[in-house]
Parts: C-alpha cells; structure tokens; sequence
C-alpha cells in the first residue's frame, strides 16, 4: 500500500512539473501568480519561468504528505563572463558549482500555506560555452526525519541563477522546524546551502 502511495505522490509531482513547464513558456506571468498562489514574497517576485527545465521527481513525505509542488521558477542572474569575474573561477579548477545562498519564504508559516525553497548558485565550466546537466535538489526534515526530496534536473549553460520551487504545505502538516538543504550537481561535482522554516 505504502508502494503505491508513494507512485501516486511521484506520478502527481512529474505531472505537476511538465504542466507547470508549459504553462510558464506560455504565459510567465500568469504562471508565476497561479503557481505561488497566495504566498507572493520578494523571492518570486522577479523569478521567471524557462521552458528548458526538466521534470521534478521526488515527492512530499510523512508530514508533508498531502501537499504539493508548484511551478518551478529561474531566472539567469549573471552571464557566464560575470559569474567567472565575480567568482574569480580560473579553467584551470576544472568544473566549479557554487551555492551562494539558500531560502525559505517565509521564514515562518501557518499548516496549509506555501513556502518557497530558493537557492542562488553558479556554474563555469573551462569552455564558457558549454551546457551542462544540472540537478536541484532540495531535502526537507521534520525533527530529523526526511519528508520532502524534490529533485529537479535540467541543461544549464555557464552562468549564476537563483531559482526557487513552491512547496504547499498540507492543512495537517507538523508544527515544529523543518531544514532545508539544497544540493546542486554537475557531475561529480556539487555545493549545497541550508535553510530554515517553522511551521506554527
């Protein structure tokens, strides 16, 4: 029974990141209202959607079982000459994935609400032309216990972005803490951030 379940979460969630894809090529701005709902925040507020993301995979677990995922959302804050000039990345390290900040907004949230899992990072490669593969992926724990493991996997090119994923919070989420960290991959190599939310 719990097999089951848990393909149901996953089969909801890929559903949930191939529309939301469209809906945002589309039309951004209505994707960005109706995927954020009425959560808003600053973090939202200037990301856009890109038609080359990839599905998300993972799911809403234990306390948050019953939630669900909303439109994933990015925008390219530097381009591959500002980020290797903001970095100082030289060639020569090869691949550089850097995580310079993680988010949660808000800091703190009613059961039932949206909370918004962002993250900024770079990626440089020694051909600035080059597209990589990349995986977001943000765990979520309840007093240690993981209960989210959204993972989102796309081609990046060279650049810094901030991208962040709505998560709705069931009626009958846990009160308490919840961690959040955020892991981004490139091959072997990754970089990861954490944040914080409380649920009240």
């Amino acid at each position: 029974m719990r097999t089951v379940a848990t393909g149901l979460v996953l089969i909801m969630v890929v559903t949930l990141g191939l529309s939301g894809c469209a809906t945002i090529e589309e039309n951004p701005k209505t994707a960005v209202g109706t995927g954020v709902g009425a959560a808003g925040g600053a973090l939202l507020g200037g990301l856009i959607g890109r038609s080359t993301t990839g599905v998300v995979v993972g799911g809403l677990l234990g306390a948050l079982a019953g939630g669900a995922i909303g439109h994933y959302m990015d925008r390219q804050d530097r381009t591959a000459a500002q980020a290797k000039a903001q970095t100082g990345y030289q060639p020569s390290q090869g691949t550089l994935v850097r995580v310079e900040r993680v988010q949660a907004e808000p800091a703190a949230i009613s059961p039932g609400g949206t909370v918004n899992l962002g993250a900024t990072y770079s990626v440089l490669t020694p051909n600035p032309n080059q597209t990589v593969s990349v995986n977001e992926t943000r765990e979520v724990r309840h007093d240690g216990v993981l209960v989210a493991n959204p993972t989102t996997a796309f081609a990046r090119p060279n650049g810094t972005f901030t991208s962040a994923l709505p998560v709705a919070l069931p009626a009958s989420a846990a009160r308490g803490t919840y961690e959040v960290t955020t892991t981004v991959t490139v091959g072997d190599r990754s970089s990861r951030g954490i944040a914080t939310f409380v649920v009240r």
